[in-house]
């Protein structure tokens, strides 16, 4: 395996650092990042970057280390070498040098745009975890106030994964204390399938509505298809739309309408907002994703369009 700072990858190959991470995140690049902009390589991936790129191996500083790729971000430690770092017990940062490698510098605070708010601070909140103080920082509201963002993961200088932490805080909260609202939206698109619990037919009345409205506005003969199969694009809908503002829906309609794209939106599950996500419930999240999945499939779609 091979260790090479980010900075110089990029300088070699004459791109931007967040290009780098782009290309990571999807796979382009096959790395994983560790603490201190730094990435992790196998040797064969290496030599094929360097024939690829007409890279000079003997130009750049290289550390080799011993082992073999893992199916994850970072290099993984077991639960129990986690616990031998005093007191923590590794539910909140299982890759342990995640939080050991924050400065404490405040550039996550300085980014985020909620800092300071009922004393929130992401910085305090990665503290926390690191030092053992995991049941405080369950019980607080901090996670809460967090928007998930993102801003602090750009601006750490040492890749902490903050929002992750925080996804995990609120996935460790007893579901009874979940924000009341978020929790009910949960609950409620896994009985009815949508946040708001849009009846089936009430939502299909509305679509069929807003089609001669849509015909009326200068686009004739317009039909929203509804469970096309073989459509380019599977449209999903954030249930706040119909429910109380269904003309914003007519906005991507006229465009695939004077484009001549080919698209549909399902007749159920058509819910395109997580709210899994947002409250670190993560079978929920697996459900609702799975339902989408499963409408890919059998529509045949080619491409998923995500109202957020």
């Amino acid at each position: 395996m091979i260790v090479i700072r980010i900075g110089q990858l990029a300088e070699q190959l004459g791109v931007h650092r967040n290009t780098i991470r782009n290309w990571v995140r999807s796979g382009k690049l096959p790395a994983r990042s560790m603490s201190g902009k730094r990435y992790l390589i196998t040797e064969s991936d290496f030599a094929k970057l360097c024939q690829e790129f007409g890279l000079e191996r003997s130009a750049m500083k290289l550390k080799h280390v011993p082992g073999t790729p893992v199916m994850s971000r970072e290099v993984s430690l077991s639960e129990q070498n986690v616990r031998v770092i005093g007191e923590r017990s590794g539910r909140l940062l299982p890759d342990a040098h995640y939080g050991d490698a924050c400065l404490t510098c405040g550039s996550c605070a300085s980014a985020c745009p909620i800092s300071g708010i009922d004393g929130f601070d992401p910085r305090k909140a990665v503290r926390m975890a690191v030092l053992g103080l995991e049941e405080e920082l369950i019980a607080s509201q901090w996670p809460w106030k967090c928007t998930l963002c993102g801003k602090c993961e750009e601006a750490c200088p040492m890749n902490v994964e903050i929002v992750g932490l925080i996804q995990r805080v609120r996935g460790l909260r007893d579901r009874g204390k979940v924000p009341g609202p978020l929790h009910k939206g949960v609950l409620m698109c896994l009985e009815k399938g949508n946040n708001l619990g849009i009846p089936r037919e009430d939502f299909m009345a509305l679509v069929e509505a807003l089609s001669r409205e849509m015909g009326e506005e200068g686009c004739p003969g317009f039909t929203v298809p509804i469970d096309v199969k073989g459509a380019n694009i599977l449209v999903t809908v954030n249930s706040k739309e119909p429910f109380a503002e269904p003309d914003d829906m007519k906005h991507w309609w006229k465009i695939f309408h004077a484009a001549g794209e080919s698209w549909t939106i399902p007749s159920r599950y058509w819910e395109g907002v997580n709210w899994g996500f947002f409250t670190g419930d993560e079978e929920a999240l697996k459900t609702i994703v799975g339902r989408l999945v499963e409408n890919m499939y059998r529509l045949k779609c080619r491409a998923l369009l995500l109202p957020e």
